[in-house]
């Protein structure tokens, strides 16, 4: 999407490499805003209240959101709560179940600390 002279994708990761950043799909076309989002939770809150639409994309939040949680907490018990919580944003998205169950099938076992 090109937006004046810039082109931006719909999420990228952010240059702290622990964060992201979402063009809020809800005030297009009207407004531009980009949120930055660094948790789980911020995640969830973006894929439940539609800042991102489609279903690859809520897919690729997902998985985004996956990977912030496993940075902060590499643990098992810390996949299956992330898996929890962002599979409940959306429980009948077949894309967020797929990148959801893909992540947690390549992660695990994680190694005990």
């Amino acid at each position: 999407m090109n937006v004046g002279d810039r082109h931006y994708r719909t999420i990228w990761l952010n240059d702290d490499r622990r964060s992201v950043e979402i063009i809020d799909q809800r005030w297009l076309p009207h407004d531009f805003r980009v949120e930055k989002v660094g948790t789980v939770a911020g995640i969830a809150t973006a894929i439940r209240d539609m800042w991102v639409r489609g279903a690859p994309l809520i897919g690729v939040t997902a998985a985004y959101g996956v990977a912030m949680q496993m940075a902060d907490d590499p643990s098992d018990a810390a996949l299956d709560g992330a898996w929890e919580v962002l599979h409940e944003t959306r429980p009948t998205a077949i894309n967020l179940r797929w990148a959801l169950d893909e992540m947690r099938n390549l992660l695990r076992p994680l190694p005990s600390g």
